[in-house]
């Protein structure tokens, strides 16, 4: 302990902003604008520790500030400024805004052992760490916990995984909603829709809803909190106390966000790699879900058949983020990027590499990918701006207008990522069914019909489509050839049929995936044969 305080105490004497860099308490937050022209006026302002934004306008930054601090960054040369408009949008927040709907700590705890209760045999909630607040003392601070969904009856082996974590940023209150929805969807939906219920019988499934509880406490009262409540470093604010736990992780951590930066900055990445309890739980979490599939140097792509999706779900910014945070060289897989863009065809967000936001470095994408070969992906969910803009927008905006609707536009996306995790450099890079719909004939056979589009996977012509019934591919399913619609296939979006197939009687589920012209099969969807619920096709004769 010592030590930290001797080493935050010799960062202060040597980076002369420490001591102004706290926030000035008692005075109203303001959004500013900061204009970045160059590669070396970027890294000079990355030591300032600003609160910025996840979002940017061309070369401006946007950043959380005071007018005092933006007298002291004009001073000092750079081209800061208020944004009225924007300072005008900062919702009133407190803690009313939680009674709006937005889950607590203990509530969002409760629901996940709610969860396990109902569905047993698909959820089983579990505890992976403790947080900061909690090792200091058992009566304060959290447990770290997740829940795994899985079918835990149907013993299919080597089942790949997609983890999801969520309010890593404390303030950020609409990706824990996103993340525990996800949770409710996929079990509610079981047994009555087909893809989460193939989604739950062929793969695992880990969601952290509220990565940093500590934090998240803090922010519950309304306070703009960002990191955890490691309070060693002193000097700071409640607020502004604590370490950048997404700027915390091993892999390339200190190359752009230094531990001499500002300790009170909003992106302090710690005096040492993953010295917090929080990223050195998830660290571990991670390395036992997923095998190392990936050399060391940052240039050896991981293989195309490497396994499991990671994504880190943060906001406000509308984007869809790939490795890697710290420079411009792109990552060795560009199949990153062709997943992006597909999941960004969902939502309509920006799907960028993450240093075209700003340079980062220690974070947790970057981690999964640079360790371990994982796709890993942030996601910035929400507006940075409007009516449902900012980290703490009304609990409305999950389901309402153009403004918000968050949950709608994002299942797809998420729904999108679930489906990869097996081979996400191969089918990631293949078309996918974007309709699938079964009709029962006057014969009793049924009509099969899929749209399958590569629009968003690259643009190559669909070649070929087909269907399996109840056993998927890997399992060893036969497949059932598709023709197309229209007399052939020679278009990136195509639909692909099958008329008067044979079904035997009773439940079945159908898997329909195409392929293009590149050989990418791309990912399954699914649609159930139920006898009494089939619609009777009107063409069928």
């Amino acid at each position: 302990m010592r030590y930290f305080l001797l080493l935050a105490l010799i960062i202060c004497v040597v980076v002369p902003v420490c001591a102004q860099d706290v926030r000035d308490t008692g005075q109203a937050n303001v959004m500013g604008r900061i204009t970045v022209r160059s590669d070396a006026e970027m890294q000079r302002v990355m030591r300032l520790g600003l609160d910025l934004m996840e979002y940017r306008e061309g070369d401006d930054l946007i950043f959380l500030t005071t007018e005092a601090e933006l007298y002291r960054l004009q001073a000092q040369g750079f081209d800061a400024r208020l944004d009225q408009h924007l300072t005008e949008e900062l919702p009133q927040v407190g803690p009313e805004t939680f009674l709006g709907g937005y889950r607590t700590v203990e509530e969002t705890h409760a629901f996940l052992d709610q969860m396990q209760a109902q569905h047993p045999n698909l959820a089983e909630v579990f505890t992976y760490g403790q947080s900061w607040q909690k090792l200091q003392n058992p009566l304060t601070g959290y447990d770290l916990k997740g829940i795994v969904l899985t079918n835990r009856v149907n013993r299919v082996i080597n089942k790949p995984v997609f983890m999801i974590q969520a309010a890593i940023h404390a303030r950020e209150l609409v990706p824990a909603e996103l993340a525990t929805r996800f949770i409710n969807y996929l079990l509610s939906n079981y047994g009555t829709d087909a893809d989460a219920t193939w989604l739950l019988d062929e793969h695992k499934i880990v969601i952290i809803p509220i990565y940093n509880p500590d934090g998240r406490k803090i922010a519950e009262t309304g306070a703009l909190k960002r990191k955890n409540m490691n309070s060693t470093t002193g000097g700071c604010s409640q607020t502004n106390s604590g370490i950048d736990l997404n700027r915390n992780y091993s892999f390339s951590w200190g190359v752009v966000n230094m531990p001499t930066d500002p300790p009170c900055g909003e992106t302090w990445p710690g005096l040492i790699a993953a010295s917090e309890p929080e990223t050195m739980a998830d660290q571990a979490l991670i390395n036992s879900l997923f095998p190392d599939q990936r050399a060391p140097a940052r240039t050896e792509p991981a293989p195309l058949d490497a396994t499991g999706v990671f994504l880190d779900l943060h906001s406000t910014g509308n984007l869809v983020l790939y490795p890697w945070g710290q420079d411009t060289l792109p990552p060795p897989n560009l199949q990153l990027r062709t997943i992006a863009r597909k999941v960004a065809s969902y939502n309509g967000y920006n799907p960028i590499q993450t240093i075209q936001l700003y340079p980062t470095s220690g974070t947790s994408q970057d981690y999964a990918y640079g360790e371990l070969g994982v796709a890993g992906f942030g996601m910035e969910t929400g507006n940075g701006s409007g009516s449902c803009g900012g980290f703490m927008p009304a609990y409305s905006c999950m389901d309402g207008g153009t403004a918000g609707n968050f949950w709608a536009i994002n299942l797809p996306a998420l729904l999108y990522f679930a489906k990869l995790p097996r081979t996400p450099y191969m089918t990631g890079e293949g078309p996918t069914p974007e309709t699938l719909t079964i009709a029962k004939t006057r014969f009793s056979t049924f009509n099969l019909r899929a749209q399958i589009s590569d629009v968003d996977n690259g643009g190559q012509t669909i070649n070929a489509a087909e269907a399996y019934v109840d056993v998927p591919p890997w399992r060893g399913g036969t497949p059932i050839a598709m023709t197309p619609e229209d007399g052939s296939f020679n278009a990136n979006v195509e639909y692909g049929i099958i008329n008067g197939l044979h079904i035997s009687s009773g439940r079945h589920i159908i898997f329909v995936r195409g392929r293009d012209s590149a050989g990418n099969w791309g990912v399954l969807k699914a649609v159930f044969k139920n006898d009494p619920a089939v619609v009777v096709d009107p063409r069928g004769n």
